[in-house]
């Protein structure tokens, strides 16, 4: 199974040092030019470690850039979303993917709209978690350790630390 992703899920993996889940649930992870430059090449400007991770992926060929935006069909235009969130739209939607994974709730909305299955940061948790690719106590240290990178409301929170039972 293929996933296009946008930077969230990306970044959000490589902070927590977990990036290698990816490779556990999908053959190969997709992302298009604009999440390149967001994750990689402006990362490596502000010095953070996760575009060194996220590079690795890309050299050990597990992360592959679409280079070739003539080629991505413009199905999709938002005013609300990011550029790299309607690349990784795009993207999806031109290489007939379903799966993208995106942490913002306004372009999982979006995508979710244009039938395609979403999956973020905390799904790939619950996934790796219910494969048993990773203990109940590290599936519940990685979620308190998501809650510190990323927003999660207490509801959200909850309901997955309950899933984990």
């Amino acid at each position: 199974m293929i996933a296009i992703s946008n930077s969230g899920p990306l970044i959000h993996l490589a902070q927590l040092g977990c990036l290698e889940w990816l490779t556990e649930l999908f053959e190969k992870v997709i992302i298009p030019i604009e999440v390149y430059n967001e994750t990689v090449i402006e990362g490596k400007k502000n010095n953070h470690v996760d575009a060194i991770l996220i590079e690795n992926m890309i050299q050990a060929n597990f992360i592959e850039v679409c280079k070739n935006d003539i080629s991505i069909k413009q199905f999709y235009q938002s005013e609300f979303l990011h550029k790299g969130e309607i690349s990784a739209i795009n993207l999806a939607l031109s290489l007939d993917e379903e799966i993208i994974l995106l942490d913002d709730e306004e372009a999982r909305i979006s995508a979710r709209q244009l039938k395609l299955k979403v999956k973020g940061t905390l799904g790939i948790l619950f996934d790796v978690y219910t494969k048993k690719i990773i203990s109940k106590e590290l599936a519940i240290i990685s979620l308190k350790r998501i809650n510190q990178i990323m927003y999660l409301s207490s509801d959200v929170f909850n309901y997955v630390l309950e899933k984990f039972d």
